[in-house]
C-alpha cells in the first residue's frame, strides 16, 4: 500500500524547500528593516551571554571538551575556553553552552529557541571567513527567520502530538541558512543543504519526564549539522528538493498537525521576527510568566514560607504538560528547571531563579529541603485566561493561599516577551551580569562594544577575541 493513502492528506505546499533557500541565498544586509537590524543585535548580544554562562556548567563543558579533541586546528573560539576550533566543532560546543542553562530566547507563537543555534553557527563561519558584521547579521537574520517560519509551521504538535523537541527540528535549518548564506551559496546548492540539514533534524523532549542533560546537546548538534550540511552542499553532496514539504518529508514526519503556508507566506516581504522573546529567569520559557507573578507578590507582600498553605498556578494546557510533570524533588539542573513546581517554590524560599540561586541548588546536590517541601504545595492547573491567549502570549495566574486564610492573586505575562518586553538597558545589564561572571567585566564589555559594532560592519572575529583572551591570559 502507498504510504499515503495511509489515512491523512499529503502536505502539498509547492517548493517550500526552494523557496526558503531563495530567501536565505539572496538576503542581502541592505534588505534588512532597521527594526530587524536592532532586534537581531539585541539577540545576538543576549546568545552570547547565555552562552558563556552555559559554558561555565560542567554538563556543557563535557561537550567543549570532547569538540576541542576531535576538531582539527581551525580558527573559531569556544566559549569559555582559550582554545580555537573548526567551525563544526566550536558551534557545537558553543550551541550546546547557549541552550545549556535555560537563560536563552525564544520566540512566540513559534514556540522556538533561535538565537542559542543561530548566533554560534553565524559565529564560527563569520570567524572561519573572516567575515563582517554586515555580511553576518544578514545571514543571522535569514537563520532567525527560517527557525520561527519552521516553528509556526510545526508547533505545538511537532512536541505536543510527537515529542520532539523544537530545538533539534527548527535550529538545523537556521544554522544551515546561516552557513550557506556567510559562505555565499547560490539557490540552489542552499536547497540541497536544507536537504541534507532535514536528515540531521531531530531530538526527543523525554527530558522534561525523566531529566538528564542531553536538551542542552540538541542545540549543538543543530548547529553542527547545519553547518554540515552546507559543507556538504557547497562541496557538491545533495539532499532532496523537496525534504520539508515533500510525501515523505520534514513537515509529514514531525508534526501531526503541520501549517505548511507559514513557510513561505509572505517570506521575503513580512517578517515573523516580532514575536522574539528574552528570558529573565533560568528556567524554561513556560514558567517565566508563575514566576513573574511571584516575583510581583513578593515585591508587595510579606510572604515567609511558612505563611503559605498553597499555591495554585494557572497555565495554559501546553505549559502545564510541558512543566508539570516533574514534581517537588528535581534530581538534576534539567528537571529544576523543567519543574514549575520547583521554581515556584524556590523564588518564595530562595527569593529569586537567577544564576547564583540554581548555582546553590547544584551545590546542595539539587536537595534544598526547605524548597522541596514548598513545591510539594505548589499546584498546577488550567486558566482560561492563559489558555485563550497561548501560544502569542504566555500569561500565568497564580494564587497564593495563606495559612489562616486569605489569598493574593497576581496574572503576570512571561517577562522579556513581546507583551512585557525588556528594554535596551536590562538586556544589557542580563549580558553584563551573565558574560562578566565567567569571563570578567573587561572581556564582558569588551564583547559588549564589538556587538555593537556589528550593524556598522565590525569585524565578527572581534566578538568573541576577548573572551578567547582572556581565557589565555588566565592559563599563562
Amino acid at each position: 500500500m502507498p504510504f499515503l493513502a495511509r489515512g491523512r492528506p499529503a502536505v502539498t505546499t509547492t517548493g517550500a524547500t526552494t523557496e526558503l533557500a531563495e530567501f536565505a541565498s539572496g538576503l542581502e544586509f541592505a534588505d534588512l528593516p532597521p527594526e530587524v537590524v536592532e532586534r537581531i543585535t539585541w539577540h545576538v548580544l543576549d546568545a552570547v551571554g547565555a552562552g558563556l554562562a552555559g559554558s561555565a556548567k560542567p554538563w556543557n563543558a563535557v561537550v567543549r571538551r570532547y569538540a576541542l579533541r576531535e576538531s582539527a586546528p581551525g580558527p573559531c573560539t569556544a566559549y569559555g575556553s582559550a582554545a580555537t576550533a573548526r567551525p563544526e566543532w566550536a558551534a557545537l560546543a558553543n550551541a550546546t553552552a547557549g541552550h545549556g542553562f535555560e537563560i536563552d530566547d525564544y520566540a512566540l507563537p513559534a514556540l522556538a529557541h533561535p538565537g542559542c543555534v543561530v548566533v554560534p553557527a553565524a559565529l564560527a563561519v563569520g570567524e572561519e571567513l573572516g567575515a563582517g558584521g554586515r555580511r553576518m547579521l544578514a545571514a543571522a537574520a535569514a537563520g532567525f527567520e527560517t527557525v520561527v517560519r519552521f516553528g509556526l509551521a510545526t508547533t505545538p504538535s511537532l512536541t505536543s502530538d510527537r515529542g520532539f523537541h523544537v530545538t533539534g527540528v527548527h535550529g538545523v535549518f537556521g544554522a544551515a541558512a546561516v552557513a550557506c548564506r556567510l559562505r555565499g551559496l547560490d539557490a540552489g546548492t542552499t536547497a540541497s543543504a536544507y536537504g541534507l540539514a532535514a536528515s540531521h533534524a531531530g531530538g526527543v523532549t523525554e527530558y522534561t519526564r525523566s531529566g538528564g542533560e542531553v536538551k542542552r546537546l540538541h542545540a549543538g548538534l543543530a548547529a553542527m549539522g547545519g553547518i554540515r550540511a552546507a559543507t556538504l552542499a557547497r562541496d557538491g553532496f545533495t539532499g532532496p528538493r523537496t525534504a520539508v514539504e515533500g510525501p515523505r518529508g520534514l513537515l509529514r514526519a514531525y508534526a501531526a498537525r503541520a501549517r505548511p503556508a507559514a513557510l513561505t507566506d509572505g517570506l521575503g516581504t513580512r517578517w515573523e521576527l516580532h514575536g522574539l522573546a528574552l528570558k529573565r529567569y533560568c528556567v524554561c520559557a513556560g514558567i517565566q510568566a508563575p514566576l513573574q507573578a511571584v516575583a510581583e507578590l513578593r515585591a508587595r507582600h510579606d510572604l515567609p514560607p511558612a505563611a503559605v498553605e498553597e499555591v495554585v498556578v494557572g497555565v495554559d494546557d501546553a505549559t502545564r504538560a510541558h512543566v508539570g510533570a516533574v514534581g517537588a524533588h528535581p534530581r538534576d539542573m534539567t528537571e529544576a528547571q523543567f519543574s514549575a513546581r520547583h521554581a515556584v517554590a524556590m523564588s518564595l524560599v530562595l527569593g529569586g531563579n537567577g544564576p547564583g540561586h540554581y548555582a546553590r541548588l547544584e551545590a546542595a546536590g539539587f536537595d534544598l529541603p526547605a524548597v522541596s517541601a514548598l513545591a510539594a504545595r505548589v499546584r498546577l492547573e488550567r486558566d482560561a485566561e492563559a489558555e485563550a491567549a497561548f501560544p502569542a502570549r504566555l500569561l500565568a495566574r497564580v494564587r497564593v493561599r495563606l495559612r489562616g486564610g486569605g489569598e493574593l492573586v497576581r496574572v503576570a505575562e512571561a517577562p522579556g516577551s513581546p507583551g512585557a518586553p525588556m528594554t535596551g538597558e536590562e538586556i544589557e545589564a542580563k549580558f553584563l551580569g551573565l558574560a562578566g561572571e565567567v569571563a570578567g567585566d573587561r572581556a564582558a564589555r569588551a564583547v559588549r562594544d564589538a556587538v555593537r559594532a556589528l550593524p556598522h560592519d565590525g569585524p565578527v572575529a572581534a566578538v568573541l577575541a576577548p573572551v578567547r583572551e582572556e581565557f589565555t591570559r588566565r592559563n599563562a
